[in-house]
């Protein structure tokens, strides 16, 4: 099933990245130099998944409690996404959380904390099935630094990370 859901969620990336509004606003975005654009990206996700025939329920900012005994202290916390594919079971859900930064590197960093974040829900609640990191970031063209990431990346998400370039754009998406 988690390969199942991860190779669901790439479709769905890719999907979404192919539209040639979210491209054009990628480019804005890189040319203005604008920072913060994560709320952006939620809306425009929002409505993607709003109209994508393989989704049958989402919620964003969806609050689940949190075990106390984790690093994670406060009382609940939020996922950015949570999705429900068409036919899948019921109150079985498919947990997103979106990043952004310039930097891969900083990116992938920000992702890697959120599994602290997902962790620390309460096993007695645990209604996901799956949990999906994606993050939008800037090519990166330093091979040195692209191998250490890599090799990061293999060693924590051996079968289930992915980065593609988000065409016409300066932009790659990466999932774990």
């Amino acid at each position: 099933m988690i390969q199942r859901d991860f190779e669901f969620i790439i479709d769905l990336m890719e999907e979404f990245t192919k539209q040639k509004m979210i491209r054009d606003r990628l480019n804005i975005i890189e040319k203005e130099n604008v920072t913060g654009w994560e709320i952006w990206w939620q809306i425009e996700f929002s409505s993607f998944l709003s109209n994508h025939n393989k989704i049958s329920y989402w919620d964003r900012e969806f609050i689940l409690p949190v075990d106390k005994r984790t690093k994670w202290k406060k009382e609940k916390m939020a996922i950015d996404f949570l999705i429900k594919q068409k036919y899948s079971k019921k109150d079985r859900y498919i947990a997103l959380e979106l990043k952004q930064h310039k930097s891969m590197k900083q990116c992938i960093t920000k992702m890697i904390v959120d599994i602290d974040k997902i962790n620390s829900i309460k096993k007695s609640y645990d209604i996901l099935r799956s949990f999906w990191n994606i993050g939008i970031h800037k090519l990166e063209n330093n091979e040195k630094s692209n191998k250490n990431i890599d090799d990061i990346m293999h060693i924590l998400y051996k079968d289930c990370n992915y980065t593609q370039h988000i065409k016409k754009t300066n932009f790659a998406f990466t999932i774990f």
